[in-house]
């Protein structure tokens, strides 16, 4: 089954893919390389090539959170294990061992 001539022309205009290439055709993600292969397998990095990456001064800048302040807060009802509404660590080994399951 192959696609009609018209599709086959507007096929042509877009870039390869991995499956449309040669068997060997690696399309990579834009990344470059940072260094070199040798001939004995490994790699050596270019420092000049690796990325770096300058962050402003913060001194002096109060950082905010992302979450909006006008959310109320919930009051933590199952921080004790003791609590029976929700399911943690050992009450879950509880009810595996309670249903087959076995360490």
């Amino acid at each position: 089954m192959h696609p009609s001539t018209i599709l086959q022309k507007a096929l042509r205009r877009l870039p390869l893919t991995t499956k449309q290439g040669p068997h060997n055709y690696y399309k990579g993600n834009r990344t470059g390389a940072m260094g070199r292969h040798t001939k004995y397998g490994g790699y050596v990095i270019d420092f000049r090539k690796v990325r770096t990456y300058v962050c402003p001064d913060l001194s002096g800048f109060n950082l905010t959170p992302f979450v909006t302040k006008e959310i109320k807060k919930t009051r933590d009802t199952y921080a004790h294990s003791e609590s029976k509404n929700s399911l943690d660590g050992k009450e879950y080994l509880e009810k595996w061992k309670a249903e087959g399951g076995n360490i």
